[in-house]
């Protein structure tokens, strides 16, 4: 009898071992559920750089069609405590496994992360499309100095550093449909941006060098003097859009340069008006590039102060965010119009314009539906 009651002491202990994690992870679930239900929602996360999912409406209608418990489940995982914490710790674990790949974003080598741009992923119908609808709005326009400026994808220029299988889009062939198709209107700024240092490593844009070294390409095709803009240091801590995507803790740490003898009288970005192209608060918030102009706007209204008799009509994303400061100094007015957000007939406003600009990155360029308004 005292063995047997020896023998269930041990079978109790034994199970209360075993069922002691089960136990742990139980009440872990259940801290963060209902931390999760009484700490406030928040709405937006700096570090992915997006707004947060907000509890959804429930309707009948939206239960039967699926629609609430589809947007349900976004909330939940968009207002889970620690989200950030998590993110990180799955990323972590992932490279720790090999991954050459994180939420759409190759690990490259030296810390450089490239956005995931592939042949099946590639909109080349779109590209065609957004072609077209550029050279019917050039011709609409002969009359004034029209040009195309396409930046090239940093997967692209720096391929040596992507993943040994990573598969990118045909590039080449885009930059060939460009030379036949606009011939001396397109400028080619591939070879000067072969530099590791023309693109950030945790960032999908260019960096200020690499927008200094396209100006440098579009003064000699448009035949503007190449003016000697000094650049000035003022952040080494930016982390952009593409750490936001893999959210690795080992990310490295970019810098950021602004040229600071740029002045201008006046910018009219939306109706906010600023005396500065630069808005500096940005360096105290997690999106330090920012600070070229405070971000994208529908239209934005540069008056230089620089009395040369020409206007610029600049069509662009944000890769020309970085690079209008050097263009300051030769023309009256730069008006920037972002087709996405954009909501006044362009060519009016082309028609106030000397000269016209379109400037996008190549995938960005081909993503975009909304060049149909050029026309």
């Amino acid at each position: 009898m005292k063995d047997n009651k020896h023998g269930g002491h041990r079978l109790e202990k034994t199970a209360r071992r075993e069922l002691l994690p089960l136990v742990i992870i139980f009440a872990i679930l259940a801290a963060i559920s209902l931390s999760s239900l009484i700490l406030p929602d928040r709405q937006f996360s700096p570090n992915e750089n997006r707004y947060l999912e907000q509890r959804p409406q429930f309707t009948l209608q939206n239960l039967f069609s699926g629609k609430y418990t589809a947007a349900a489940a976004e909330y939940t995982a968009d207002q889970i405590v620690l989200r950030d914490f998590w993110m990180e710790t799955a990323s972590t674990t992932q490279q720790a496994m090999g991954k050459q790949e994180i939420n759409n974003t190759w690990l490259g080598a030296d810390g450089h992360y490239f956005a995931k741009v592939t042949p099946d992923t590639f909109d080349g119908k779109q590209y065609r499309k957004n072609l077209q609808q550029v050279e019917k709005f050039f011709e609409t326009n002969a009359d004034k100095s029209c040009h195309l400026l396409m930046a090239p994808t940093p997967a692209y220029m720096l391929s040596e550093l992507l993943p040994q299988n990573a598969q990118l889009f045909d590039a080449d062939s885009c930059f060939d449909a460009m030379t036949d198709q606009f011939g001396s209107r397109f400028i080619d700024t591939r070879r000067v941006l072969t530099d590791p240092s023309c693109y950030y490593r945790t960032d999908h844009h260019w960096t200020t060098e690499g927008a200094l070294a396209a100006y440098g390409v579009w003064c000699e095709a448009t035949d503007h003097e190449v003016r000697n803009w000094t650049l000035e240091q003022v952040s080494d801590s930016f982390r952009g859009t593409l750490y936001s995507q893999v959210m690795l803790p080992s990310s490295a740490y970019d810098s950021l340069s602004i040229a600071p003898d740029v002045e201008v009288t006046s910018v009219n970005s939306d109706g906010e008006m600023s005396d500065s192209i630069y808005s500096m608060e940005a360096l105290e918030e997690k999106d330090h590039y920012k600070i070229f102009m405070g971000g994208n706007y529908a239209k934005v209204i540069i008056t230089t102060g620089a009395d040369t008799g020409r206007d610029l009509l600049l069509i662009k994303d944000s890769f020309a965010n970085s690079f209008v400061p050097f263009l300051t100094e030769d023309y009256d007015t730069i008006t920037l119009l972002d087709l996405r957000h954009c909501r006044e007939e362009v060519q009016a406003i082309a028609d106030g314009c000397t000269d016209v600009l379109v400037l996008y990155e190549l995938t960005n360029f081909a993503s975009d539906n909304n060049l149909f308004k050029l026309n």
